[in-house]
């Protein structure tokens, strides 16, 4: 009972975390403690009376959302006063850009902004495909690949090419379908929910992956593509992993997502992160040299998202510090942003794929047999044999004292699937980009 009340408050606080203010959500959510959760009623600790109070009085209704869409169905939440510390959600919570909670559709995302290179070629042609209503055998659209790789952008680029055409287009990230459909669900108002699908002529679900584990929301959804599938109309889902890995979503609707175009966008090469900061520059009107700008980009690793920021870090410094953009000053500049030259730790890659994967380091080296945790374990010993030199018993001390037979059959086994998986392997190589290195 008390598992079960952890794992509901750490998903909520993921979730509460977007929707208050950083103070906020230190000062008060973060001390509250999960005691139990029975008869669809979560009841936290408060250290103390007033606390509590003030927590009922201020927090109470987004506490309850955030509970009610974790839980996939209408719950309460009880705040009582008990003997708790500090207690941080079980789950580490990554605040998302203010930019990135919004729903409304960016106009600028467009096409024309979106920039094309090898490793998301067939992503875009795929979006451009489903914008203009070439929907046979390739709705629906399934984008996926890593955080800030363009999956938002050509979402929205979908979104702003239907509009202008006067379509009626429903954009969802996950998180927030979930929660239209439980507010539905307690309202007594499901029938108007799904009445939307009906008049709609397209839908688009940023962050499908939002949805594993959720059954209700799984249903609905399942209704609804059906509907819109069914009509001819256009479907696009964004996901942060192929189809194949979202082991929480029922097989029918998993199915569904696989019957059209799978289309992944993987980790920027140089060429692209080159035409990309250029892009980002002219826009921002920066004054550099083209062979700087080469320069960095073939010494960076990150995202669009991690040029986007590079970039503004340069116009600030030119606005605000009154900066030449010379070399020497750009070097400094950028520092944060290019690859380590330190070499791949075995430590290292514990740490990656476990934030890969959305568990805690703790959970990859227990002895938990569960899919949830053992597979990542299985990749995290493929990656440090690939990526290192340490022996088959060194990588087993480091996985939690495991033998080196259990770290050889684990590595078979990723082996075995990279060979006959490619969404699989498109994540196999983000991991890698992210830790910076090829392998030995």
């Amino acid at each position: 009972m008390r598992t079960e009340a952890a794992r509901l408050w750490g998903e909520a606080c993921s979730l509460i975390a977007k929707e208050l203010p950083e103070k906020d959500y230190e000062t008060w959510i973060l001390e509250l403690n999960p005691a139990s959760f029975e008869d669809d009623t979560l009841t936290l600790e408060a250290p103390f009376g007033l606390f509590r109070d003030r927590v009922r009085q201020a927090f109470l209704p987004a506490i309850e959302r955030a509970v009610s869409v974790a839980a996939d169905k209408r719950c309460r939440v009880a705040v009582v006063v008990g003997a708790c510390g500090r207690a941080r959600p079980a789950t580490t919570v990554r605040r998302r850009p203010a930019a990135d909670r919004a729903r409304g559709v960016n106009a600028r995302k467009t096409f024309d902004s979106f920039v094309v290179g090898d490793s998301n070629r067939l992503a875009y042609l795929g979006a451009r495909q489903i914008a203009d209503g070439k929907v046979s055998g390739g709705n629906p659209l399934f984008l996926y690949g890593g955080n800030g790789l363009g999956k938002t952008h050509l979402l929205l680029a979908i979104a702003n090419h239907l509009k202008s055409r006067g379509r009626k287009v429903l954009i969802y990230h996950g998180e927030e379908f979930t929660r239209r459909m439980v507010d539905a669900l307690s309202l007594d108002r499901m029938a108007a929910f799904r009445r939307e699908f009906q008049v709609a002529d397209a839908l688009l679900i940023d962050d499908i992956q939002f949805i594993g584990g959720k059954k209700r929301t799984q249903q609905e959804l399942f209704h609804a593509f059906n509907l819109l599938h069914g009509a001819g109309k256009p479907i696009a889902l964004a996901c942060d992993r192929g189809p194949g890995e979202l082991e929480e979503v029922e097989t029918g609707l998993r199915s569904r997502f696989q019957g059209g175009l799978l289309a992944d966008l993987a980790p920027l090469d140089s060429e692209l992160r080159s035409r990309i900061l250029k892009v980002k520059a002219r826009e921002a009107r920066l004054s550099i040299a083209d062979n700087l700008l080469e320069s960095i980009a073939a010494r960076m690793n990150g995202s669009v998202r991690d040029i986007e920021g590079l970039v503004l870090r340069l116009k600030a410094a030119v606005t605000h510090q009154e900066c030449q953009l010379d070399e020497h000053t750009v070097e400094q500049l950028i520092a944060p942003y290019v690859a380590a030259s330190a070499p791949v730790t075995l430590d290292k890659i514990v740490d990656t794929v476990a934030w890969m994967y959305g568990i805690s380091r703790a959970e990859l080296l227990s002895r938990d047999r569960s899919r949830r945790v053992a597979w990542p374990r299985h990749v995290a010993a493929y990656l440090c044999r690939r990526l290192t030199n340490a022996s088959l018993p060194e990588i087993g001390e480091v996985l939690g004292g495991r033998n080196h037979t259990s770290v050889l059959r684990a590595v078979r086994s990723v082996n075995d699937r990279v060979s006959g998986d490619a969404a699989f392997a498109s994540r196999l190589r983000e991991i890698e980009a992210m830790l910076g290195r090829r392998p030995r």
